[in-house]
C-alpha cells in the first residue's frame, strides 16, 4: 500500500494511512433507506473513497446519487444552476451576467432534446440516480453553504434527470465552445485597417506572423505512414478576405463584453490533457498501461468524484468500475471497468461557427433573420430572473430582478443555427451563434456502454455515442490491445465540401445570408445527434495497435495537418475539404511525453513506476528551444566589434551570470524553497530543497521572466507601435510567433520587421534578460525576493503558487482550509513546481510579469495509471483534494498533498483490497 499521510491532516485519517498500522475491521452501521430495491453495502476505503456493492443497475446508481448529495451536494446545486441560468437565485446579483449569457445559449434547453433522445436505458440510470439524490436531501440537513447564503431547503428543488444532463451539457460545452470566431475576426479588422493606412500587409500578419495555426512544437500522435489512408493535399489558400460593415465590428465588441462579463471564454477553458498507452510488448510487465491526466479548472472541491462500483450478476448484468464521475451524473467518466481502462484528452474542433445575420425588427425586436432572400422567423422565449439577496439576515430572500442592460427580457433563437441563439444585435445586424452541443446529443449513451465494453474494440465502437465535447479517447485491455479513437461530431460546411471557401474561412464571423452553411442531413443515422452532415467516422484520427507499441496525446494535433500553417489544405478521401480546427495546443507536452517515452524505450520496456515518473515531468519545452538563443546572444554580445549596446549587455555582471545559470538549467522547474511541494518530495511530505535544486529553481524564475520581457520586446512592441496594442495573439500562438520569427530572421511576411537581423535579435534578447532581472528586484516582486539583486534569491515557488478556490472563499477554499496555508504576506497560495506547458500541467500566462502572474488555476484534475490484467488492473490514482466538500469533514483536501508531490493512493476493483483498507462501512437497506 502506498503512503497516504499528508502535513497537517486530521489524525485519525494520518494514522489509518500510515503503512504498517492494522486496526480491526470496522463495524457496519446499519442504515434503512427508501427506495432502493435491495441492500446495498458502501466501503469507504484509507481515503475515503466509497466503494458501492449492489445487486442491480438502479441501486448503484440510486447509492451513487445518495453519496454525492452527502459529499458534495453544494457543487452539484451550483453547477445545475450555472447551467440553466439561475445561479443567481444561489449567489446573489454577481451571478446576473452569467445567466443571462447562459439562458441566451439555452444549454438547459439542448438538455431538454437530449432527455428525449437517449435511450431508456439511460434515463433510467439518472432516474435512479436523481432519487438517490432526493433520498439524501429530505433526510439530512443542507451544507454549511448555505447557511451563508442564507438559503433553506425550500429553495433548494428536488433533484431531477435533466438537471443530470445539463451539467454534463455545461462541461462538455467548456470543452468545446469558443468565442474566436469574434476575436478573430475583430484582430483581422485592425490588422487590415492599420496594414492600409502604414503600408503592411494586415492579411499575413494575421495568418503568417502572428496568429499562426503552426504550433510550437510538431509531435503529433500518429505518426506518418500510420494512417488507414495519406492525407491529400491541395495547393494554396482559396478564399479571400470579405469586407465587414461598421455594424458588425460593433456587434462583434457587444457580443464579446457580454461574454466577458458572463466569464466565458474565448477558447475552451482549461483545454488541456495527457495520455498515453503502451503495449504490453513494450512494458515491462508484458501487459498494456495507460496513463491519463485531464486537465481542468482546480477548484474547492475537486471537479471529480471518486468511486468504486460492483454489481453482482451474470454476464452482460453484473458491472465493475473504478474511475471518477462528475458530481450531479452517475456515469463513470474516466477509469477501468476490469476489462478496459481509459482516458482522454480534449481534442479541439471547430464546432462553433458565428454568423452575421440581416435582422428584421419589430418594436425593436428581431422577429425574422434573412436567408437567401427569404425572411426565417426567430423564436422568442421570454426570461424571468431573480437574485437571492445573502447578507441581508432574511432567509430565502429572492427578487425579481427587471430587465435592464446585460439583463434580457427574452432569449431570441434563430432556429436554422441548430436552435442557436442571437447573441449580439446592432442595429438590424445581428450575430448568430450555430453550436453542435445545441443538438439532442447522447454522451450519457456512450459512458453506459463503455462501462461494460470488454475489448479496446468495442470501447471505441461506443464512442458513436459522443456527440460533442470531442476527446482524444485512448484504451488498453486485458487481452493487450491498445487503441485510439477522436470522438465527436463535426460539421460539414457547404462552401468547403465543394472545396473552396465562400468569404472568409469558419474561424471567423461568416455570412449567415447564405452560402456557407451546415448541410441539411435528410436521413441521419440512428447513432447521430446531429441534424447536419457530418465528418464519417472512418476519417476520424485513430490508430489501434501500432507496430511502435505506443500513442501518446497532449491535446496536439493529432496527424500534423497544422504543420504548414494551413489547416484548410487537406483534402477528404470522396472530395472537399477537410476541416477540423485552425490550431491544437502548442504541442511542447507531446513533445516532451514522446521523448521520456522514446528514451524509456532506447534502455528497453516502461515500467509501472516509470509511467507515473513520465506523468510527473515538469521540465519547460520551450526553455529547451529558446535558451539556446540567449547562450547564443551573450557569445555574440562578448565578440570583439560586437556593437556598443549589445557589447554593453554582454558586459553587465548580472547578464552574464543569468546566463551562465541558464546555460547550466536542465529545464526543470523545483520550488527551490522548504515550504515548496515538488515531484522529487516523497508522499505528501516536504524535503529541504537540494543546492542543485536551488539552482534550478532560480534558473526557472529567470528565463520565466525573461519569456515576458522577449515576448514584449519581439511580438508586441511592434504590434503595439503600430496602434494593435488591443489585438496582441494569445499567449500560445506569440510563443509561436516568437520561434518562427527567431527562425526566419525577424521580418515577417506581412512587411513588418520586428527585428532587423541578427545584431537587433541578440539585443532584444538579451536586453528582455536585464528588464527580467531588473523587475525581479523591484518592489513589486519584494513580498518574494525582498528588493534582492542576488539571483540565487529568486526562487521559483516564490512565484508559482495555486490556490485551490471556492465560490465562498474562506475555509472553503484551499488554503486556508485542509489545514494549508498561504506561503506568505502578499504571496496567496501553495507553492509547487511547474510551469508553462509543462507536462505536470500547471501552466500561466507566458506573458506574465507580475507577483502573482505565475500562479495557476488548472491542471491534472485526475492522475490515474493502470496495468491491464486478466484478472483485474493495477492501477494508482489521486485526485486534487478529497470527496468531501465539507471542510469540516475528513475527507476534504485529505489527497492533495499526495497530489502536490505526484503521488497516488491504490485504486482498485477487488473487494479483498478495498475490505482490507476500510476506514468505514455502511450497509443500506430498503424500506418495505
Amino acid at each position: 500500500m502506498l503512503a497516504r499521510t499528508r502535513v497537517a491532516l486530521v489524525a485519525l485519517v494520518a494514522v489509518v494511512a500510515l503503512p504498517g498500522v492494522s486496526f480491526a475491521k470496522p463495524k457496519p452501521e446499519h442504515m434503512r433507506l427508501a427506495g432502493l430495491e435491495r441492500s446495498v453495502t458502501v466501503v469507504r476505503d484509507g481515503v475515503g473513497v466509497p466503494h458501492v456493492y449492489a445487486k442491480s443497475d438502479h441501486d448503484a446508481n440510486f447509492m451513487v446519487g445518495y453519496l454525492h448529495a452527502q459529499d458534495r451536494l453544494f457543487q452539484m446545486d451550483s453547477s445545475r444552476r450555472q447551467a440553466g441560468g439561475t445561479l443567481a437565485e444561489l449567489l446573489g446579483t454577481g451571478a446576473l451576467a452569467s445567466d443571462a449569457q447562459l439562458r441566451t445559449l439555452g444549454l438547459r434547453r439542448a438538455a431538454v432534446r437530449s432527455l428525449a433522445a437517449i435511450s431508456p436505458e439511460s434515463r433510467t440510470s439518472l432516474e435512479s440516480y436523481a432519487e438517490g439524490v432526493n433520498a439524501w436531501l429530505a433526510a439530512n440537513p443542507l451544507p454549511s453553504e448555505y447557511a451563508a447564503l442564507e438559503l433553506t431547503k425550500a429553495n433548494v428543488p428536488a433533484w431531477t434527470e435533466l438537471d443530470s444532463l445539463s451539467i454534463m451539457k455545461l462541461l462538455a460545452f467548456g470543452l468545446s465552445f469558443d468565442t474566436n470566431d469574434i476575436t478573430n475576426t475583430q484582430r483581422l479588422i485592425a490588422y487590415q485597417t492599420a496594414g492600409a493606412a502604414l503600408g503592411f500587409d494586415g492579411r499575413k500578419l494575421f495568418f503568417d506572423d502572428v496568429m499562426r495555426s503552426e504550433p510550437f512544437a510538431h509531435a503529433p500522435s500518429i505518426l506518418p505512414g500510420e494512417m488507414s489512408q495519406p492525407l491529400l493535399k491541395h495547393g494554396g489558400q482559396m478564399w479571400s478576405s470579405s469586407p465587414f460593415t461598421p455594424n458588425v465590428a460593433k456587434a462583434a465588441g457587444q457580443a464579446m463584453e457580454n461574454f466577458e462579463a458572463a466569464n466565458l471564454p474565448e477558447r475552451p477553458a482549461d483545454q488541456g490533457s495527457n495520455i498515453w498507452v503502451v503495449s504490453g510488448e513494450r512494458s515491462a510487465s508484458g501487459r498494456a498501461m495507460v496513463a491519463s491526466d485531464p486537465h481542468l479548472s482546480l477548484p474547492s472541491p475537486s471537479v471529480f468524484y471518486e468511486i468504486g462500483i460492483d454489481v453482482k450478476g451474470g454476464r452482460g448484468h453484473g458491472l465493475t468500475l473504478y474511475g471518477v464521475t462528475f458530481p450531479g451524473a452517475p456515469a463513470v467518466v474516466h477509469g477501468t471497468n476490469g476489462h478496459v481502462s481509459w482516458g482522454s484528452t480534449v481534442n479541439p474542433t471547430d464546432v462553433t461557427d458565428v454568423y452575421q445575420e440581416q435582422l428584421t425588427l419589430a418594436g425593436g425586436v428581431p422577429v425574422a433573420t434573412s436567408y437567401n432572400g427569404t425572411l426565417e422567423p426567430t423564436q422568442i422565449i421570454p426570461e424571468t430572473f431573480r437574485a437571492n439577496q445573502p447578507g441581508n439576515g432574511t432567509p430565502d430572500d429572492l427578487v425579481v430582478v427587471p430587465p435592464a442592460a446585460g439583463v434580457p427580457p427574452a432569449s431570441i433563437v434563430v432556429p436554422r443555427r441548430n436552435n442557436g441563439p442571437l447573441i449580439s444585435v446592432t442595429g438590424t445586424t445581428g450575430l448568430s451563434v450555430q453550436f453542435t452541443g445545441f443538438s439532442p446529443t447522447r454522451e450519457v449513451d456512450f459512458f453506459r456502454l463503455l462501462a461494460r465494453a470488454d475489448t479496446v474494440g468495442e470501447a471505441i465502437d461506443a464512442q458513436r455515442y459522443f456527440d460533442f465535447g470531442a476527446q482524444n479517447w485512448m484504451y488498453v485491455d486485458d487481452r493487450g490491445n491498445i487503441g485510439y479513437k477522436t470522438s465527436a461530431e463535426i460539421p460539414l460546411r457547404e462552401d468547403l465540401q465543394a472545396g473552396t471557401v465562400n468569404g472568409l474561412p469558419p474561424y471567423f464571423i461568416r455570412n449567415g445570408t447564405g452560402g456557407n452553411e451546415w448541410i441539411a442531413d435528410s436521413t441521419p443515422a440512428e447513432d447521430q445527434a446531429s441534424a447536419y452532415e457530418i465528418l464519417p467516422v472512418a476519417e476520424m484520427d485513430g490508430l489501434v495497435n501500432p507496430t511502435r507499441g505506443w500513442i501518446s496525446n497532449a491535446n496536439q494535433d493529432p496527424n500534423g495537418q497544422t504543420f504548414d500553417n494551413d489547416p484548410l489544405n487537406e483534402l477528404r478521401p470522396g472530395g472537399g475539404i477537410r476541416y477540423i480546427t485552425p490550431g491544437h495546443s502548442d504541442g511542447d507536452r507531446n513533445a516532451r511525453i514522446t521523448r521520456r517515452i522514446q528514451d524509456e524505450l532506447a534502455q528497453g520496456e516502461i515500467s509501472f513506476a516509470e509511467m507515473q515518473t513520465i506523468q510527473s515531468d515538469q521540465r519547460l519545452h520551450d526553455a529547451e528551444v529558446l535558451t539556446p538563443y540567449i547562450t547564443a546572444a551573450l557569445l555574440a554580445a562578448q565578440t570583439p566589434g560586437a556593437p556598443p549596446p549589445l557589447a554593453a549587455l554582454g558586459a553587465d555582471p548580472k547578464v552574464q551570470e543569468a546566463v551562465a545559470r541558464l546555460a547550466a538549467w536542465q529545464f526543470s522547474t523545483p520550488t527551490g524553497i522548504n515550504e515548496g511541494y515538488d515531484a522529487s518530495d516523497p508522499s505528501g511530505f516536504r524535503l529541504p530543497p537540494t543546492q542543485s535544486e536551488i539552482d534550478a529553481s532560480a534558473a526557472t524564475t529567470i528565463y520565466s521572466l525573461w519569456r515576458a520581457r522577449v515576448l514584449a520586446a519581439i511580438v508586441d512592441g511592434p504590434l503595439t507601435a503600430r496602434g494593435l496594442g488591443s489585438f496582441l495573439p494569445g499567449g500560445d500562438q506569440a510563443m509561436t510567433a516568437l520561434r518562427h520569427l527567431l527562425e526566419t530572421g525577424g521580418t515577417g511576411a506581412s512587411g513588418i520587421v520586428f527585428f532587423a537581423g541578427p545584431v537587433a535579435r541578440d539585443t532584444a534578447i538579451l536586453g528582455a534578460l536585464k528588464s527580467a532581472l531588473d523587475l525581479a528586484a523591484t518592489p513589486a516582486f519584494a513580498p518574494a525576493f525582498g528588493g534582492s539583486t542576488n539571483l540565487a534569491d529568486y526562487r521559483w515557488g516564490k512565484l508559482h503558487r495555486i490556490v485551490f478556490r471556492h465560490t465562498l472563499g474562506g475555509p472553503f477554499s484551499i488554503p486556508s482550509g485542509a489545514g494549508f496555508t498561504d506561503l506568505g504576506p502578499g504571496l496567496p497560495g501553495i507553492a509547487t513546481d511547474g510551469g508553462f506547458s509543462a507536462v505536470d500541467a500547471s501552466s500561466h500566462n507566458p506573458r506574465a510579469a507580475t507577483l502573482n502572474g505565475f500562479m495557476f488555476g488548472s491542471g491534472p484534475a485526475r492522475r490515474f495509471v493502470a496495468v491491464a490484467r486478466p484478472s483485474h488492473p493495477r492501477a494508482v490514482q489521486v485526485i486534487p483534494g478529497g470527496e468531501s466538500g465539507n471542510p469540516a469533514g475528513l475527507w476534504f483536501g485529505n489527497q492533495l498533498s499526495l497530489w502536490l508531490t505526484n503521488d497516488y493512493h491504490t485504486a482498485t476493483t477487488r473487494r479483498g483490497d478495498v475490505e482490507s483498507d476500510a476506514i468505514l462501512r455502511q450497509r443500506f437497506v430498503p424500506v418495505h
